[in-house]
């Protein structure tokens, strides 16, 4: 019996051994299948766990292929690369497009080709936006680059993302050059079409004159002096204009000198008065003080005064009786001030706050640059500018100057 009794004891002792030798060797065959991700084989006690293995692997993958195709689609070059090896990690298409080479195992290659831009992409800052201006294969591409750092499975690694803003700065360049031509268009045209008519206005007052065979009057001689003058006084003041313009690195400094503020309204009633006429416009002058004097530069003063004149003549176009005014004088404060006011048909409270904003117009053909560059010149001045509207019936925009001494 008692040999019975230890055959059966060691039998299970060898059992046990067997068994406990066969799931040590499939844990040690399942801790393998993991570390290399190959589970081909069953292991029915541990299925759960390969289940859930395989779903994280599954979820993996699709994660990593959605990623590969929205790297893919983006319009952003990307690039990551081993700090030490410069072994690349990830290119994608539009990488390989912008720099126009093809998909590389090492960044090293591009040492051979472009050792300039290998030193650059080496030398991108991190975890700042840097412009950079990319020379590869006969073109030049302007990148705003963005960069950082990451480890995985004991690398380091440099992700670097490239997007491409050569056409988005051409396109504001051009835009540029075109608002630039709109303003020069816009200013010259306004004070070419009144000296235009003056001088028209001139030239049929000596021929009269000629065809009468009489002489000139004192009072004749005084007004094309006074009509010469003008269009002198105001083609100087368009060549400076232009010419301060196209010195667009400089900042605009204006000539200050002390000048009488109806003297100034008067030249530019002289300047303007024919082509209005011509309209059927009523275009006056009056002044609470004809000797007050402001300190200004008369050029661009006179540009401001004749843009708002030409709104003017603009916003009365439709009335019956269309009227412009012309004023100068002091307010109770001291302020020298100069206003032109029209009967026309009013700003509306839905545009008021937006008639000062570059390039926006209610005009049909207008280019919205006339009352921001008039903004401008009056700030340039350290002076004032205030507009008073009411719908049906008219506008005024005063300009407030610095009381003197």
């Amino acid at each position: 019996m008692t040999i019975l009794l230890s055959s059966i004891i060691a039998v299970l002792l060898i059992y046990i051994m067997y068994v406990r030798k066969k799931t040590n060797r499939e844990i040690d065959e399942f801790a393998e299948s993991i570390l290399y991700k190959d589970f081909s084989r069953k292991y029915p006690r541990f299925q759960t766990i390969t289940d859930a293995f395989l779903n994280l692997a599954s979820e993996k993958e699709a994660q990593q292929h959605y990623l590969k195709e929205m790297l893919e689609l983006v319009d952003t070059g990307i690039l990551a690369y081993e700090i030490e090896t410069h072994e690349t990690l990830w290119m994608n298409d539009s990488f390989t497009t912008m720099l126009n080479i093809p998909h590389i195992k090492n960044i090293n290659w591009l040492k051979k080709q472009n050792e300039d831009l290998f030193n650059e992409l080496l030398d991108i800052p991190v975890n700042e936006s840097t412009l950079i201006t990319i020379h590869a294969r006969k073109q030049t591409i302007k990148t705003m680059t963005n960069a950082s750092i990451f480890q995985t499975g004991g690398k380091t690694y440099k992700l670097i993302a490239f997007h491409n803003v050569s056409a988005t700065m051409e396109e504001v360049e051009s835009g540029a050059w075109k608002g630039l031509l709109n303003v020069m268009t816009h200013e010259i045209m306004n004070s070419i079409v009144p000296v235009s008519s003056l001088s028209d206005t001139l030239r049929r007052k000596i021929h009269v004159l000629k065809e009468r065979s009489s002489q000139l009057s004192e009072p004749d001689l005084e007004d094309m002096e006074l009509a010469l003058d003008t269009i002198h006084r105001r083609s100087d003041g368009l060549l400076r204009f232009a010419e301060t313009y196209r010195s667009l690195s400089q900042k605009i400094v204006p000539d200050m000198k002390s000048y009488n503020l109806y003297d100034l309204l008067n030249s530019i009633h002289s300047l303007m008065n024919p082509s209005l006429q011509q309209k059927g416009i009523e275009f006056t002058l009056k002044t609470d003080d004809p000797d007050v004097t402001a300190y200004i530069d008369r050029d661009l003063i006179e540009q401001v005064i004749i843009n708002f004149v030409t709104n003017a003549a603009y916003a009365i176009c439709e009335k019956k009786k269309p009227e412009i005014h012309l004023f100068s004088g002091c307010d109770a404060e001291g302020h020298p001030y100069v206003t032109v006011a029209d009967n026309g048909c009013g700003i509306s409270d839905a545009v008021r706050d937006k008639i000062f904003i570059p390039f926006f117009s209610t005009k049909k053909n207008g280019n919205g640059i006339g009352l921001s560059i008039s903004r401008e010149i009056v700030k340039l001045h350290n002076a004032k500018l205030h507009v008073q509207s009411q719908e049906k019936a008219g506008s005024a925009f005063t300009v407030l100057f610095n009381p003197q001494g």
